[in-house]
């Protein structure tokens, strides 16, 4: 039996395009500006098990039979702009969990406990930034 390509360049198409908008977490519109500008409605494949970050603006491989099926988007070339710190478009201006006797965040080994006034921070390494002055401020502070 002779070896035959599973893809050839008369079945499908692989394009380079502009994601444009995410319709769903799992469909988005791709602008192709190979040629002809070109706007198509696409899959997103989520080959890991956590869903592929995307955003409009990333450029995006996408599979494109030439048949007239349903392009994929199969994934990001280079950083997504998703990545960057941005609230998202619907985040409120303020948030407020409350509790009547304690709050902790926990991701893993680090976490934030408040209780009663007293907040306690635990995790294996504690770094602070502070863009201008960082102030440790307490009626009695002791290090180490």
């Amino acid at each position: 039996m002779a070896d035959t390509p599973c893809i050839t360049s008369t079945d499908t198409a692989l394009r380079r395009g502009t994601l444009i908008s995410l319709v769903s977490a799992d469909e988005a519109r791709v602008l192709f500006e190979d040629g002809t500008p070109e706007e198509v409605e696409c899959d997103i494949l989520h080959a890991a098990p956590t869903p592929l970050l995307v955003a409009p603006g990333d450029v995006v491989l996408v599979w494109r039979p030439v048949n007239g099926d349903r392009a994929v988007v199969l994934g990001r070339l280079g950083q997504s702009a998703a990545s960057t710190r941005r609230p998202a478009p619907n985040a409120p201006a303020e948030l407020v969990l409350e509790a009547t006797n304690s709050l902790t965040l926990r991701v893993g080994d680090g976490s934030i406990t408040i209780r009663d006034g007293k907040i306690l921070i635990k995790g294996t390494d504690l770094v602070s930034h502070a863009q201008r002055m960082n102030r440790i401020k307490g009626g009695a502070v002791s290090i180490n």
